[in-house]
């Protein structure tokens, strides 16, 4: 006879399959409703569904285990951002399961089901969630830490930068060489891309406390879904920040600063100018945000923001161990902890004095 599975009780229960495993695992410290919890032991009971003995497996593991999920591997910051995660975790002997989620909600959920409940000591996700709710549960059980901005009412813990003073940073910086007539390249924005208009924000924010207030154009990407790579192998903000900069350029724009909401978009306008025959910084100035490793090698090399990216990873690591510290037996809800960095301006090469007088560029 074949043996019931977590997806069976879960889809007869109408719960999630971490839902099922979070509550047959450990029903005396989680949050849920009697209802919910009846309908999935019901369920379970009524299937024949036990539990996988792993007791003796996690018993002689040698070390520990997290889970990091990313929505990309292309853009060269989660990269850099996983290897940081992956060397101080082998450290202290824990061991790194990366899931790319190529920024789909369903793989996403997929990784959580699967690896949620007993096989891992921790989460740590680099994006925003797409199932908040969900993620609250799992981390009354399952430490879970956040790298970036997050939604204010999620109850997680986070390891964040203050994105909105980045932007002002990068705009002051224009403004002091002279610069104002900015554009601000980017791709979609959305309920899961807090940094994307923060780092927006700031700029606006900044200009507007210099008395300039139509000196920001903004041009955003097509709301379709992102993707990891085109047909062309090229990573996706990459293509939008060349794409959106050939238009710049088609609509005689008489802006002299161009920012990329990252270094891949920032690469992708540098990579449109230069290859248009532009010299940057004489005709355009151009920065980004993330100083990943590239941005030093580019040429002219790329004004940025640093995230301090390797202590943020160190520090949410720490977070999670810290949490696995706690005693968990009568927990309701999820640890709460929030730690903000402050971003540094790196000034490069891209960037230089505005113009005197500089006419609209034409093709």
């Amino acid at each position: 006879m074949k043996k019931a599975t977590s997806q069976e009780v879960a889809e007869l229960a109408g719960v999630s399959q971490a839902t099922v495993s979070l509550i047959l695992n450990n029903s005396d410290k989680i949050t849920f409703s009697s209802e919910t919890k009846e309908r999935v032991l019901t369920a379970a009971q009524q299937l024949g569904y036990k539990l996988p003995q792993r007791k003796k497996q996690q018993e002689k593991r040698s070390s520990h285990m997290l889970l990091v999920l990313t929505p990309t591997l292309t853009n060269q910051y989660y990269a850099e951002l996983i290897q940081a995660i992956e060397d101080y975790a082998d450290s202290l002997d824990y061991r790194v399961i990366v899931c790319n989620t190529f920024r789909k909600p369903d793989l996403e959920k997929f990784y959580l089901d699967t690896f949620v409940g007993s096989h891992v000591d921790g989460i740590l996700y680099t994006f925003l969630p797409s199932f908040p709710r969900l993620i609250e549960q799992i981390a009354v059980t399952t430490p879970t830490v956040i790298i970036g901005e997050k939604q204010a009412d999620l109850s997680i813990c986070s390891i964040e930068l203050s994105n909105v003073s980045a932007g002002a940073m990068l705009a002051e910086h224009l403004y002091q060489l002279g610069h104002q007539k900015l554009v601000f390249i980017s791709t979609p924005f959305n309920q899961l891309t807090l940094a994307r208009e923060q780092r927006l924000e700031g700029i606006r924010r900044q200009l507007e406390s210099h008395g300039i207030m139509d000196g920001l154009e903004v041009l955003v990407a097509e709301r379709q879904a992102e993707q990891d790579s085109r047909d062309d192998g090229l990573p996706y903000e990459y293509s939008v920040g060349r794409q959106l900069t050939a238009e710049l350029i088609r609509r005689e724009s008489p802006a002299t600063a161009l920012i990329g909401v990252n270094d891949m978009t920032a690469r992708g306008i540098l990579a449109e100018l230069t290859g248009r025959g532009f010299h940057v910084p004489r005709d355009f100035s151009v920065c980004g945000f993330d100083n990943i490793f590239s941005a030093s090698v580019t040429t002219p090399a790329l004004t940025t923001i640093d995230h301090h990216l390797r202590t943020r990873c160190q520090s949410a690591v720490d977070m999670v161990i810290q949490q696995n510290s706690l005693p968990h037996a009568s927990a309701q809800t999820p640890m709460v902890n929030k730690i903000e960095y402050t971003p540094q301006l790196i000034a490069r090469g891209s960037t230089g004095p505005c113009p005197a007088r500089r006419a609209a560029v034409r093709l």
